[in-house]
C-alpha cells in the first residue's frame, strides 16, 4: 500500500511526498520587530511551531519565560541561541493549555502561523492570561502542487488542517476509500469535521 504524506517534510523515502504547505517570511516583519522592542512586557514567550521559532526565536532572546510546544520546536529555538526554555509534556494545543493552567497569570505572547487556530490563545485567555499574537510566518499553499494519480494510494498522511484544506482544493474532497492518518487531535478533529460535512 503506497502512503502520501502532505506535511512539508517526509518521515523516509518509503513515502509519495507531494507537500500541500508551504512555509514563507512575512512580508513586513514591522510587528515582529515592534514586539521584540516591548519584549520586557511580556511574562511568557510561547512558540507552538519550529518555523516560529526559526524566523523569531533570534529576535526574542531576552523574553522572561520561553515556552515550547515539543522536541522540534525546542531544537529550533536552541539553535537560536535560547538556552532556557520551559517545554509542555503533551506537545499539542491542549497540553499548551494544560500546562499554562499550572502557571501564574502574565501577559503572553504568540508568534505563530498566518493560518493558525484560536484554540490556544482562545483557551489561555479563558485561563486569565492575556494573550497577543502575531504572525510569525507564511503558511500557504504552494503555487505549483504536485497532484498525484489516488488510485493508487492507500493511505494519506495530513499533518494539519492546512494540509486538509489544500488537499481539497486540489483534488475537491478528502477520500472515502482511504485509510486516513492525521497528527494530533487537532487535525484529525478538523478531519472528521470535514468528513461529516462530505457527507450531509
Amino acid at each position: 500500500m503506497k502512503t502520501l504524506y502532505t506535511g512539508l517534510t517526509a518521515p523516509d523515502a518509503s513515502y509519495i511526498h507531494t507537500p500541500l504547505i508551504e512555509i514563507t517570511p512575512v512580508d513586513d516583519d514591522a510587528a515582529l520587530h515592534s514586539a521584540a522592542d516591548r519584549i520586557d512586557s511580556y511574562d511568557y514567550v510561547l512558540y507552538t511551531s519550529r518555523y516560529a521559532a526559526t524566523y523569531v526565536g533570534p529576535l526574542l532572546t531576552q523574553a522572561r519565560k520561553t515556552v515550547s510546544i515539543g522536541n522540534a520546536t525546542t531544537e529550533a529555538l536552541r539553535r537560536t541561541g535560547i538556552a532556557e526554555i520551559e517545554q509542555v509534556e503533551l506537545d499539542n494545543s491542549y497540553g499548551v493549555i494544560d500546562w499554562f493552567s499550572r502557571q501564574p497569570h502574565g501577559r503572553v505572547l504568540i508568534p505563530r502561523s498566518n493560518l493558525a487556530l484560536p484554540i490556544i490563545p482562545d483557551g489561555l485567555k479563558a485561563l486569565g492570561f492575556e494573550v497577543d499574537c502575531i504572525t510569525a510566518y507564511i503558511n500557504r499553499m504552494p503555487q505549483h502542487p504536485q497532484r498525484v494519480d489516488l488510485d493508487e494510494i492507500g493511505r494519506i498522511v495530513f499533518t494539519s488542517p492546512s494540509t486538509i484544506d489544500n488537499f481539497i482544493r486540489l483534488y475537491g474532497g478528502v477520500p472515502a476509500d482511504k485509510e486516513l492518518v492525521t497528527r494530533g487531535p487537532i487535525t484529525e478533529q478538523y478531519l472528521q469535521t470535514i468528513i461529516k460535512r462530505q457527507q450531509l
